[in-house]
């Protein structure tokens, strides 16, 4: 039968599955459900339980306490009261077991928590015997009933190269508060996405509430796992601080040289087969640099994926280093970007240049240390590639100056430094570059550097008294690692990178080419970031084989590059539409 007691009672019931067990009486696979009314002490201090491990004969025995990674399965789901939590260590369809049916805690679950396996549906399973690959972290219910499941994965810095260490790897799994309901109550887990974050060197957002943006369309269909990709986030992040602990530059560029397309594949494929099993696919969302890791992914590993879909995110895929073709094309499209919003805001042509001037015979320390040079000023150009850049710029420049004159104000120049994510994300600026090199016998050698656009020098642009200054978009330089405080002690392994010349291939067109994964992209016509032309190369070769699935592509000019941040339910909604066939794109 079923047994349930609540607070102090549930210690009792533990005490009797723990007798039950010992004495041969309780089944390897009796389920376990908790139910939490709050985070109390009670809840989250005051039990210890036991873990349980397969044992290779049906004879019970005593079992050691758990160690820090051992690895549970969690389903979490809003109630009245707090959260219900089921766990197991193996994987399985239905809930089943034999002598007790399932002990049910209503508080009493402590810090040291940890369940009895069974064969319950799960938001996570995995083999216990892995134990020591995955850690649980913190379950919560934000706003709106949506679960938030942490995850820590060990996975190797070089999969090629196991010995050289482990880094971890953090997963944030969401799910809505009507599928963790029906799992509670023995439904099936839905169907997985995968998210993959744009950068290089940046984490997955966090989530506030399951109401507005493509995670709302996700939740209706799918579990959602939000990847902080390595070296990023709650994922070992790499910071000038974490880098200065290496030897020497030569180090730091040997470390950063694994912090790309393909690790980032490996490592989410290692994470899909402890989530979900080797058999189990997921579908996997790109946005920006995370398309590009699709890519990989389709390339590498097929065999993982459901489906595809990605926003603003199609590399060039041609064998060496692409990084001059795209830097070409994306000058120019800055250039008209930067146009644009002169037309809008004319005044800005003169803030602008007066800003520069001064900036040129002025270079201005920096609230945390680094320099406001004309150079750096003009990589604010960024913003202008969102689909609210130009109001964000607009405002930015409305009052730079200090009152009564003598320099840019010290309210100015804290907004420029919170603007740029280089100092504390330096794999943008490190790796850059490097996500164009596939299978290169050469390196990129600092191309936004020599393909510099001549509309794009200031100096010139100053001595011609009608020029309009023309701004950097997301272009890395040499200079940087002088300019950027942080980036300093970075600037040797920074030449390293530059100068690699045997990086590994990020992607294989007779792959892609044979694809057979459904997969959707949105490419947005006016992309500062991602350069149309060029994407729709791609998406043509993808799946376009013998028996391939073609890859669908909707070219869209409603948006920039931050498409699916500014209208992310409407895109998604689309993107599954185009892979089901409900929605005819292209017509």
């Amino acid at each position: 039968g079923t047994t349930s007691m609540r607070v102090g009672g549930g210690f009792l019931v533990c005490s009797m599955l723990q007798t039950l067990f010992f004495r041969g009486g309780l089944a390897a696979k009796t389920p376990l459900l908790a139910f939490a009314p709050s985070p109390s002490l009670s809840s989250r201090h005051a039990l210890s339980t036991f873990k349980h491990n397969p044992l290779p004969s049906a004879q019970p025995r005593p079992l050691s306490p758990p160690s820090s990674s051992s690895r549970v399965s969690l389903i979490a789901a809003s109630a009245k009261r707090g959260f219900h939590a089921s766990g197991t260590a193996g994987r399985g369809k239905s809930l089943g077991g034999k002598g007790v049916a399932a002990g049910v805690l209503v508080g009493g679950l402590g810090a040291g928590a940890w369940w009895i396996g069974s064969q319950g549906t799960s938001l996570y399973t995995a083999h216990s015997e892995q134990a020591e690959t995955h850690t649980i972290g913190h379950t919560n219910i934000l706003p709106g009933g949506m679960v938030t499941n942490e995850h820590f994965f060990k996975v190797p810095l070089d999969h090629s190269d196991p010995s050289k260490g482990t880094i971890t790897v953090f997963a944030r799994e969401l799910v809505s508060a009507q599928h963790a309901a029906a799992m509670k109550n023995g439904g099936h887990a839905p169907p997985t996405l995968l998210f993959l974050q744009g950068g290089p060197g940046f984490p997955a957002g966090r989530p506030q509430s399951p109401n507005g943006g493509w995670i709302q369309r996700a939740l209706q269909d799918y579990r959602v796992v939000l990847l902080d990709q390595r070296g990023t986030g709650r994922s070992s992040p790499v910071t000038h601080e974490t880098l200065a602990r290496e030897e020497n530059a030569q180090r730091q560029a040997d470390m950063l040289s694994h912090f790309r397309a393909d690790s980032i594949v490996k490592d989410c494929e290692k994470i899909r087969e402890e989530f979900l099993g080797k058999k189990q696919k997921w579908t996997v969302l790109g946005q920006s640099f995370g398309g590009f890791c699709v890519c990989t992914y389709l390339s590498m590993a097929p065999e993982g994926l459901a489906a595809a879909l990605l926003t603003g995110g199609l590399p060039p895929i041609d064998d060496g280093c692409t990084a001059d073709k795209v830097y070409d094309a994306t000058y120019e499209r800055m250039a008209v970007r930067t146009q644009r919003f002169y037309e809008r805001y004319p005044q800005h042509i003169d803030t602008v240049r007066d800003i520069v001037s001064y900036l040129d015979k002025n270079p201005t320390p920096l609230p945390g240390g680094g320099t406001l040079t004309a150079r750096r000023f003009l990589q604010l150009g960024l913003a202008l590639g969102s689909g609210a850049g130009f109001e964000h710029m607009h405002y930015l420049l409305e009052r730079p100056w200090k009152e009564g004159g003598g320099g840019l104000s010290y309210e100015f120049l804290v907004r420029v430094e919170g603007e740029s994510s280089f100092e504390t994300n330096p794999l943008y600026a490190i790796m850059h570059e490097s996500i164009y090199c596939s299978g290169a016998k050469e390196g990129s050698q600092w191309s936004a550097g020599r393909r510099i656009d001549p509309r794009f020098d200031y100096k010139k642009t100053l001595a011609d008294p009608n020029g309009q200054v023309m701004m950097f978009g997301e272009h890395t330089f040499e200079w940087m690692y002088e300019d950027y405080a942080s980036l300093r002690g970075l600037k040797d392994a920074a030449h390293f990178i530059a100068g690699k010349k045997d990086w590994g291939k990020l992607y294989d067109a007779e792959a892609l080419k044979k694809s057979t994964v459904p997969s959707a992209a949105a490419v947005y016509y006016d992309d500062v970031y991602v350069e149309h032309d060029l994407s729709v190369k791609t998406a043509a070769l993808t799946g376009s084989g013998k028996g391939g699935s073609k890859m669908k592509i909707w070219v869209t000019n409603e948006y920039q590059h931050s498409g699916l941040r500014d209208d992310g339910y409407r895109i998604l909604d689309r993107l599954l539409g185009m892979i089901r066939g409900t929605h005819q794109v292209p017509s």
